[in-house]
């Protein structure tokens, strides 16, 4: 299990230099958008990630030009996270791993939902992030992370946050975190995180 830190500048990447296995560079979130080289230089694992609003991210631009991003991002990354609705072409141009992405802002949807957009991946890792509103919701993120691996999933939510730290135990891959304020609802601060999971184990 790696910590991912979610970061939305570079100041926030030299912070999370100390605590992070991998660090998220969350470019919908950075003031501009850096020059795609400079992230060459960051010495831990990449995860690049242009969320649009739709998916809880800032990014309301033009499409194309956000796909043309991601694939030149992509050859200096680790990982490029692309939602579940994009095109086939679009998972086949990207050059490094891939994390294929769905986030629901409103609700879990069933396990069978789950099930089928998990078993009809592309990438290397599919993330899972949806809106807690009972404790049943987990049951069916705890069964999709029992039984697939390469799975991260979770409910978002400040009153589901001890998913996030309870799917590490579980089988996901990666525990999303924050260095400073939160990005996400439910989001816990990556310092925390490694003392929870300290003394856990």
């Amino acid at each position: 299990m790696k910590v991912v830190v979610s970061a939305t500048s570079f100041a926030d990447v030299l912070n999370a230099m100390k605590v992070a296995d991998i660090i998220e560079l969350r470019l919908d979130l950075f003031s501009t958008f850096p020059d795609e080289r400079k992230i060459s230089g960051i010495e831990k694992p990449i995860i690049v990630t242009i969320r649009r609003v739709e998916d809880g991210g800032k990014y309301d631009g033009d499409e194309c030009e956000r796909i043309d991003m991601l694939l030149r991002y992509s050859r200096y990354a680790s990982y490029v996270d692309l939602e579940c609705d994009l095109e086939d072409e679009t998972f086949k141009s990207i050059r490094c791993s891939k994390i294929e992405s769905y986030h629901n802002f409103k609700e879990t949807p069933s396990y069978e939902f789950l099930k089928d957009l998990v078993e009809g991946r592309r990438g290397e890792i599919f993330k899972i992030a949806t809106l807690g509103r009972e404790r049943g919701d987990f049951l069916k993120i705890a069964k999709i992370l029992c039984e697939y691996d390469d799975v991260v999933a979770f409910l978002m939510g400040e009153d589901f946050a001890w998913t996030r730290i309870l799917a590490c135990f579980l089988g996901s891959p990666f525990v999303y975190c924050s260095i400073g304020k939160s990005i996400a609802p439910g989001q816990l601060d990556a310092f925390k995180v490694r003392k929870i999971l300290g003394l856990m184990r």
